[in-house]
């Protein structure tokens, strides 16, 4: 018996430390703001000041995070060179009726010639909606992308494994590209309702589990489809869907502050209480 414990707490140490290698050591949880009066447009001006404020314990933002040694993994014969070729930053921001993501992708190239939202310019996000990241989790799975004109949102499994009804194009989600700065801009909304949040509304200190994964394609023979990827905890959509491998978002009661000239600056919790 004595052995036969040994053997599983050797287990459950190996386990931890394997989970803590690939773990970030700065961009593991996701402290979301609320405040924000979100308009799912494309147009990111009202998220002004987010990226800057919410960072990871080394004060640098949630912008070409490192996971499992890489900013970027390359697939498939896919090649990069650089935050200009392709990065991605995030932005999460939340109200009592939805959880709302701004995707801020850099990419120099445009490429989605095939017909699933994934395989190609395209991102991928999963939820894990307990917070315990723990394996075997259900994740609802969503897939947003641009045709090749950069002009339609494809339909393809754009709602692979929803929690509802689906995100709707136009109500949920709206993808701009803008080709003179080499940008993509995703804005996203999902609902408590959609999550299956219990009493269908979030609330200060909810957590839930989520990845990112943002795929790249670029024109050229060999290069097009999925070649490669950025984001957050990509592995828990890429190489099998792993709850496991999901960052953490708790949503906070802390808003952006603003300054007389009306530039969003940073948070403040105790005077909004104070209010």
């Amino acid at each position: 018996m004595n052995k036969l414990i040994l053997i599983t707490m050797t287990l459950i140490i190996s386990t931890a430390v394997a989970h803590a290698q690939w773990r970030s050591k700065t961009h593991d949880v996701y402290n979301a703001l609320t405040g924000v009066d979100v308009k799912i447009d494309g147009d990111l001006a009202e998220w002004d000041g987010v990226l800057e404020t919410v960072t990871g314990t080394n004060r640098k933002p949630f912008c070409g995070v490192e996971y499992d040694g890489n900013v970027f993994q390359e697939h498939a014969g896919g090649k990069w060179k650089g935050a200009a070729d392709h990065e991605t930053c995030f932005m999460i921001v939340w109200d009592e009726e939805a959880v709302y993501i701004g995707l801020i992708v850099t990419d120099d190239e445009h490429e989605h010639a095939a017909a699933a939202a994934w395989n190609g310019d395209g991102a991928q996000l999963a939820f894990e909606m307990s917070g315990k990241r723990t394996p075997g989790l259900d994740l609802l799975l969503y897939n947003a992308g641009l045709d090749d004109k950069a002009e339609n949102i494809l339909p393809g499994a754009l709602n692979e494994v929803p929690g509802g009804a689906g995100i709707v194009p136009e109500d949920d989600l709206v993808i701009v590209r803008d080709e003179a700065e080499k940008k993509t801009y995703y804005e996203l909304r999902f609902t408590a309702e959609e999550l299956q949040v219990k009493g269908k509304k979030f609330s200060d200190g909810f957590e839930f589990g989520l990845g990112i994964c943002v795929n790249d394609g670029d024109k050229g023979a060999g290069q097009e489809g999925q070649k490669g990827w950025s984001g957050w905890y990509t592995h828990s959509i890429v190489f099998n869907k792993n709850s496991e491998h999901t960052g953490l978002v708790k949503l906070t009661n802390e808003v952006l502050a603003v300054e007389a000239a009306g530039k969003l600056t940073t948070t403040w919790g105790a005077l909004k209480s104070a209010r």
